[in-house]
């Protein structure tokens, strides 16, 4: 056993050292990966923290209840009940007629406009924030929220609301679609370094076969080479996008500020970069592994 660990930290110090006798060449293979990995990671910062920004933007899809001009107190408190226990609702505010009219007259400059009216034309209201943002929940709550006593009217921005998701949903769906590309990407990179690391070393291959060497034992350097260009793509990685998100956060700060809203890009949490390192060593074994095999196939058949 002792023997099996010693062969094995063997393959993978003389791998890292081979890395480094060539730093020139295995810098640019090493940046073309982490570039590859980069872009990804990059996309999904920016969609996960739109995201999370969504529930802070003042444009949040917002359903208003405007009541009849005829409802009472006890068909405001009907309805203030049925909004304080819905499901569906994470919050909700209420507009008295006489505070939405001041809101009005500050707003237009016209400070005696309820005098020329001879009373307020304006109805009370419910300002409704959802838990979903899907549209089809929206229009769901919509249609149920119009139905309570009193209520005139209950509208809501729609288009906006499907424009929110859908963008989101496109952005998604492209990040896991870079991610896949990128990913084989990685695969096909590897593949082709080890192949000519082993085009280069096939003498030498094959003499190792002759004295009884198996076919695991000629893999493992090439995979451990593999390895080790996984675990330091993942690392330029990580500074790389370290990097995009100091520079993109200025910019984004000052145009969320437009929106009264605090906005940046986030880093990479600790797991993620776990999972970053995990995922690149991963597919640049399984390359290796494939031009391996076959090479050994091709010249060794059984």
């Amino acid at each position: 056993m002792k023997h099996y660990f010693y062969l094995h930290s063997l393959s993978a110090r003389t791998a890292l050292l081979k890395i480094l006798r060539q730093p020139i060449g295995n810098l640019l293979n090493l940046l073309m990966l982490a570039i590859s990995l980069a872009l990804p990671v990059s996309l999904y910062l920016g969609v996960n923290s739109l995201q999370h920004w969504a529930g802070k933007l003042n444009t949040t899809p917002q359903i208003t209840l405007f009541m009849e001009l005829s409802s009472e107190e006890a068909d405001l408190a009907a309805v203030q009940s049925s909004l304080k226990n819905h499901p569906r609702i994470a919050s909700f505010r209420f507009v008295h007629k006489d505070t939405a009219l001041q809101e009005l007259e500050k707003r237009s400059g016209l400070n005696a406009i309820s005098d020329g009216l001879g009373s307020n034309p304006l109805p009370h209201a419910f300002i409704v924030t959802p838990r979903q943002l899907e549209p089809a929940a929206l229009d769901l709550l919509q249609k149920e929220l119009s139905g309570l006593p009193m209520v005139e009217l209950a509208q809501f921005d729609a288009a906006w609301a499907r424009k929110l998701h859908a963008m989101l949903t496109l952005a998604s769906q492209i990040t896991w679609l870079l991610s896949a590309v990128f990913a084989l990407a990685m695969v096909l990179i590897n593949h082709n370094t080890i192949r000519m690391q082993i085009l280069a070393r096939q003498e030498e291959i094959a003499v190792s076969k002759l004295i009884g060497a198996t076919d695991s034992f000629i893999r493992r350097p090439f995979l451990y080479h593999a390895a080790w260009q996984g675990l330091l793509s993942a690392l330029l990685c990580w500074g790389l996008t370290s990097w995009l998100v100091q520079q993109a956060n200025p910019a984004l700060a000052e145009f969320a500020s437009l929106y009264g809203v605090d906005a940046s890009l986030r880093s990479l949490l600790p797991s993620e970069i776990a999972s970053i390192i995990g995922f690149a060593i991963c597919l640049s074994m399984l390359g290796a592994r494939l031009a391996a095999d076959h090479h050994l196939r091709k010249n060794h058949p059984d």
